[in-house]
């Protein structure tokens, strides 16, 4: 049996009490559409103008899409990303820590390793592996600051630092060179 995610929604707010409002299935629906991953207040801006919801209703819709499994939430730079899970196959993140940018991973690799491990009294539901590290763009970025503070503080030293400093470079290399060489 297909079910849909509406069938989904409709029935976990029967079993928790919860109204059914048509409020829910709109942010539901937009929460379909979107590919990526969004923040609550982007969410709330692609919202159709025909039916005016409030950023309270779409955050609480979004926590409970979340606990429905619906939707994935992922803690990104402080801030709280929204993705799609219903009928997205299970994946991973590479996260940009300069600009916070998400990208998906699907590695059935990593999948299985979680799934094989073997936690006493504890039953897995998901998994998801976050990968930090530096995208192109911010990682130029940050060898063009790197290049333009070292030029910066050579300017400022001494002419005296500056044979001090080279001397120190001298020596790290033959250190190097002596512990290779062992």
């Amino acid at each position: 049996m297909n079910t849909s995610a509406k069938e989904i929604l409709n029935k976990y707010i029967e079993e928790q009490g919860k109204r059914k409002t048509p409020e829910r299935n709109v942010v539901l629906d937009v929460v379909l559409k979107t590919e990526g991953h969004h923040s609550a207040d982007e969410i709330c801006a692609m919202m159709p103008k025909r039916y005016p919801i409030s950023r309270a209703t779409v955050y609480s819709t979004l926590s409970l899409l979340d606990e429905v499994g619906l939707v994935y939430s992922h803690q990104v730079h402080g801030r709280t990303l929204y993705e799609r899970a219903f009928g997205v196959e299970p994946h991973h993140h590479y996260i940009c820590k300069g600009c916070g940018k998400i990208w998906d991973l699907y590695d059935p690799r990593i999948s299985e390793v979680a799934s094989s491990s073997k936690t006493p009294r504890f039953r897995k539901m998901r998994s998801t592996m976050y990968i930090y590290g530096l995208c192109d763009v911010c990682g130029a970025r940050l060898y063009r600051l790197r290049k333009k503070l070292e030029k910066e503080k050579l300017e400022k030293m001494t002419r005296e630092e500056k044979r001090f400093a080279r001397i120190d470079e001298e020596l790290s290399e033959v250190a190097k060179w002596f512990n290779q060489n062992k």
